[in-house]
């Protein structure tokens, strides 16, 4: 068992997803909880537009790119709060791995794929930690360590609607944003 635990009082949970909006373009949000689930700090950053060159460029690997390699690297870079583990609703955002020392975790309740549910076996090399009453779905070779500090957050009482708190901050930033642009106008 890794040696670099969180001790259990100091225990953080980043709760990570980008919302994808027709009008406005990709916009990431990363909500860190304490083990309660108590609001320490919020990220969110402005709305990325692909270009059509990104689109032809990238082709299918273009949401991959935006999700992970742009959007949740930077909110992960800005984040002030240390991070004991970091959720996603995004298979996408299982790639944050290569930005962090914390174990990333897909919420597989939280998850759909083209509007579908998704199940554990869908996701080879990957093993199940249960927490407040969802489903952890993480590396194998990071299982022990998500398994070690699973009880630091007992008191959790839901593991998938941080991500409705994101989803709804990024919605009230953009109509923000809408706001002053008719300010300004």
């Amino acid at each position: 068992m890794p040696d670099n635990l969180p001790k259990k009082n100091d225990a953080t949970i980043g709760y990570f997803t980008v919302v994808d909006d027709p009008r406005t373009g990709w916009t990431g949000g990363l909500l860190v909880l304490d083990r309660a689930g108590r609001p320490l700090e919020f990220q969110c950053t402005l709305p990325v537009r692909p270009t059509r060159a990104h689109e032809i460029l990238f082709g299918p690997t273009l949401r991959s790119h935006l999700v992970a390699q742009v959007i949740g690297k930077l909110l992960i870079s800005k984040c002030r709060t240390p991070l004991s583990l970091i959720c996603c609703d995004l298979p996408e955002g299982l790639k944050l791995e290569s930005f962090t020392k914390s174990p990333v975790a897909l919420v597989l309740e939280a998850t759909t794929v083209d509007g579908q549910p998704v199940a554990a076996n869908d996701f080879v090399g990957s093993e199940a930690v249960q927490l407040a009453g969802s489903t952890f779905l993480v590396p194998m070779e990071r299982h022990a360590e998500l398994d070690a500090i699973a009880n630091f957050y007992i008191d959790l009482p839901d593991a998938v609607e941080p991500f409705e708190r994101i989803r709804e901050a990024v919605k009230e930033a953009h109509s923000q944003l809408s706001r002053q642009g008719s300010e300004a106008a």
